[in-house]
């Protein structure tokens, strides 16, 4: 709450293997140093009292059940593919009690039975000291200022801390019982949940070895992955996505950044008949590579490519990048003292790496393929699905024997004692020290990008701080058919891969693939920014603007279809269509989209319309309308904006590039208003409940029709009450996470869609969650204000304000804020405007939005409710 009273989108944190990361941002110095003194004293001292553990952590109900917010969180993941098949691997590279293979999210069985209130404050009191933190702080900001401002804290530590420092734990990794290398190593297998046996599944594969003092090799190691997997053209994902048969739909790598560091290869949605011959693809692609050698001319195209993409990064204000190397240093700076300095030096690095000729990426592959490896592959099964599911049937069944009514009713009582505990209102007084928001700082933020008034039919000229160009078209999908808008998910997956046969230019899929990641910094393409709109995104350097508009024109204009191509995409959709259906949220949002939009691409892409195209698409049929779809790509209903800076943008001839991409008077295209052209009435009003096979939690949306336009007087009601609802510790939040009843829950009002919506998400009991939720409305419209605390009010008014300046904190989200404006033929509001606006809003004005509106949420037959349950769960 204070947090949102600085002008913060609050605060957050996370905690990996050896360490924890506590994060703010605020929009400005002032609301900043005002809280981190705050913020600090909140990490060194916490209040952990018994009340908070039960509500927080873990409890056991009335009802034999367990709950709190924490065991919430990890019964949404801990039984997940993905995190079954994570712990295996961290298991098999580091041992088995070795601190990097631990859950850090707890386990369900530990937070049940070995986790107590005592233990925690210990820890805390352990490892949570200042003597062991490190503060990293981004900004225009000076330090003597922030000396100042945490002199409180700096006096209470001196007051408080004990000067006994615990004894290190050892995070040393050893890798000499990992003697196998990848040729001679075999598949471990690990069982996951799932409804069916023939499920994708996942494979990864481990390699050890390098130094975190070695910033060098770590880089050059990355790269040398890249060039195997980034592309469809490269060889290992020719081998194992782009065939007949596919190993699995994609690969991915991530890199352990431990004093030894790990690099995981990952195989996503796999063939689970086929792990062993995917595991010899590997090994043999590797090998193979290295009697040939590396293609340094793609190698050096990679190095290139991850060069732009750091330094558009750092363009764009990515603070993560700008702060990972600082904290590495303080966790392993000891161990290599130059690891600051080092990890500075990465464009010299990249300049290097440009050098090197064959022989050096010979020798690195040679590493790589020596290293000490471990390969991991998740299985489903039916059986532990079953098995889990009576497992905990039976657990809770026990329980509530042993214990009998008598002790129940003391652990509900012991519940609801905590939760009164826990809902005391903050102090009026630190409201009252709280400065009131300022506008005055965010001048900087509130600028058009758009260049002339007058611009040419479809394309649009942006001017912000950027050496690189971007453009970026906007495709209505309307002009498709019913059938045709099925292909659209197909369509963004094979655009930038299709054969090109034009004139004297004839390129295979991999040579256009390679083509692209020797253009394009970035190219992207996606369904839904804008809402029913493909996006096609490309970035590229500024003396590539000649080539890359004239490999655009071939790319959009003349690719052809190839139908093993097309048969190969339309099997790897398939796997992801499965593996999503496993999941609560993704099954949720599919099934509002049709029932909301059923003519509409959304509806289209959804779960059950994917899985029905693709088991009965017939090949031919399917090429002949992909090739009728990319023909008619950019004919009509398209926009292009071009981003860059001032300078660069005038070396570019609007008329050149109107005639490479055909652009005429049907080309002035702009966003319909809203999507949901359907009375209440019309739609689905009585609940649907579907249960998802695998999932531990539930999901329920209720959504209704609502008409707004961007930041219209109702919008910015709706949005001060998005917030107040979403607060963590405001009514609803101390209602529903703080019962452990829902670990995410918000409202949400879309403008552009035309609906008005609650979701409540990772729930342990959803039913008593909304009906919660319901009795805070009701008591909100009985009592008039009384339910509305005025400072909470005003918190959510400095949240909006925050989320304003959020959508405009780099020059490309400044682009992205104009083009929303103009997609929605909404005139663009100024941040003065949109501030007196919200700045008037009182307690009254949303006690009545919320009866004109959000109460009908929760009225049987006024909303679309939809529920997402575990398959052993009756409502």
């Amino acid at each position: 709450l204070a947090a949102n009273r600085c002008l913060s989108g609050g605060t957050n944190a996370w905690t990996d293997q050896d360490h924890t990361v506590y994060t703010v941002r605020c929009a400005g110095k002032e609301g900043f140093l005002t809280f981190l003194p705050i913020f600090m004293d909140h990490i060194l001292f916490p209040v952990v009292s018994d009340a908070v553990y039960v509500t927080e952590v873990h409890h056991v109900n009335g009802k034999g059940e367990d709950g709190g917010v924490v065991y919430c969180e990890m019964q949404t993941y801990e039984n997940t593919m993905d995190l079954i098949a994570e712990q295996e691997f961290s298991r098999t590279i580091f041992g088995e009690n070795h601190p990097y293979s631990v859950e850090t999210g707890g386990k369900l069985e530990n937070l049940r039975n070995t986790c107590n209130v005592d233990k925690c404050r210990q820890f805390h009191q352990d490892n949570y000291r200042a003597d062991h933190m490190n503060i990293i702080i981004c900004g225009k900001i000076d330090i003597d200022d922030i000396a100042a401002a945490l002199l409180p804290v700096h006096n209470k530590i001196l007051a408080t801390e004990s000067s006994k420092v615990p004894s290190a734990l050892s995070f040393k990794i050893d890798t000499t019982s990992l003697n196998k290398s990848l040729c001679d190593m075999d598949v471990k297998t690990v069982l996951f949940p799932s409804p069916e046996n023939t499920d994708p599944g996942c494979m990864m594969f481990g390699f050890t070895g390098i130094s975190l003092g070695e910033p060098l090799k770590i880089l050059a190691e990355d790269i040398l992955v890249e060039y195997f997997i980034n592309t469809s053209a490269s060889p290992l994902t020719k081998e194992l996505v782009h065939i007949g048969s596919p190993f699995c739909s994609s690969l991915s790598y991530h890199r352990y950044l431990y004093p030894t560091t790990v690099l995981q290869l990952k195989l996503n949605e796999t063939d689970v008949s086929r792990h062993d011959e995917a595991k010899s693809v590997v090994s043999r692609v590797l090998m193979d590579t290295l009697k040939t050698g590396v293609d340094l001319k793609r190698i050096r195209s990679v190095v290139e490519n991850k060069m732009m993409c750091t330094r558009i990064n750092i363009e764009n204000n990515d603070l993560e990048a700008l702060t990972s190397f600082v904290y590495m240093d303080h966790l392993y700076g000891d161990k290599f003292p130059d690891l600051l300095e080092l990890n500075s030096k990465t464009d010299l690095y990249f300049e290097e790496l440009m050098r090197f000729e064959e022989e050096f990426w010979t020798d690195v592959l040679q590493r790589f393929i020596s290293s000490s490896c471990v390969c991991v592959g998740a299985l489903p099964s039916l059986e532990y699905l079953n098995t889990l599911e009576e497992n905990e049937e039976e657990r809770i069944e026990m329980r509530k024997s042993e214990l009998g009514s008598e002790k129940l009713m003391k652990l509900h009582e012991t519940l609801v004692e905590a939760e009164k505990s826990n809902n005391n209102v903050v102090s009026q007084s630190l409201f009252e020290s709280l400065p009131s928001p300022s506008f005055t700082e965010f001048g900087v933020y509130d600028k058009d990008t758009l260049v002339g008034s007058e611009t040419p039919q479809g394309i649009y000229m942006h001017s912000i701080d950027s050496s690189f160009y971007r453009f970026f078209f906007v495709i209505d999908t309307d002009k498709f058919s019913a059938s045709e808008k099925l292909l659209v998910p197909l369509m963004t997956e094979a655009i930038c891969n299709l054969p090109i046969d034009h004139e004297n230019v004839c390129m295979t899929g991999d040579d256009v693939s390679f083509k692209c990641e020797q253009l394009f910094i970035n190219h992207d393409i996606s369904l839904g920014l804008f809402g029913e709109q493909i996006c096609l995104d490309f970035t590229f350097k500024e003396d590539n603007l000649e080539m890359c508009t004239s490999f655009l024109q071939l790319l959009l204009f003349k690719q052809s279809v190839d139908e093993n191509r097309v048969s190969e995409y339309l099997q790897n959709l398939k796997s992801t269509v499965k593996a999503d259906q496993r999941c609560g949220y993704e099954t949720i949002q599919s099934l509002l989209n049709q029932h909301l939009f059923p003519s509409s691409t959304s509806a289209k892409c959804s779960l059950s319309c994917q899985e029905y195209f693709l088991e009965n698409a017939e090949l031919d049929d399917t090429c002949n309308k992909l090739q009728g779809m990319l023909n008619e790509l950019l004919t009509t209903d398209c926009c292009l904006h071009i981003m860059s800076s001032a300078e660069l943008l005038q070396r570019i001839d609007i008329g050149e590039l109107r005639s490479i991409f055909n652009f005429n008077s049907n080309h002035n295209f702009v966003l319909r208003k809203s999507f949901l052209n359907r009375k209440m009435e019309d739609l689905m009003t009585e609940p649907m409940v579907v249960k998802v096979p695998g999932e531990e939690t539930s999901y329920l949306a209720s959504v209704m029709p609502v008409s707004s336009s961007s930041f219209d007087a109702t919008d910015v009601k709706m949005q001060v009450f998005q917030k107040w609802f979403g607060q963590l510790d405001g009514v609803v939040g101390r209602e529903v996470r703080g019962k452990g009843l829902a670990y995410h829950f918000f409202a949400k009002n879309d403008a552009g869609d035309g609906t008005l919506a609650v979701q409540l998400q990772q729930s342990t009991d959803v039913m008593l969650a909304f009906q919660s939720v319901k009795k805070i409305i009701d008591q909100m419209l009985e009592e008039n204000q009384n339910v509305i605390d005025q400072h909470q009010v005003d918190l959510a008014k400095s949240a909006v304000l925050y989320s304003l300046v959020e959508k405009v904190s780099s020059p490309h989200k400044m682009v992205l804020w104009d083009v929303s404006f103009m997609h929605s033929k909404t005139a663009k509001k100024r941040f003065d405007d949109i501030w007196k606006m919200v700045n008037s809003i009182s307690c009254q004005d949303i006690v009545e939005l919320c009866n004109e509106f959000h109460a009908k949420l929760f009225v049987k037959g006024q909303s679309v409710r939809i529920l997402t349950v575990p398959q052993n769960k009756n409502l």
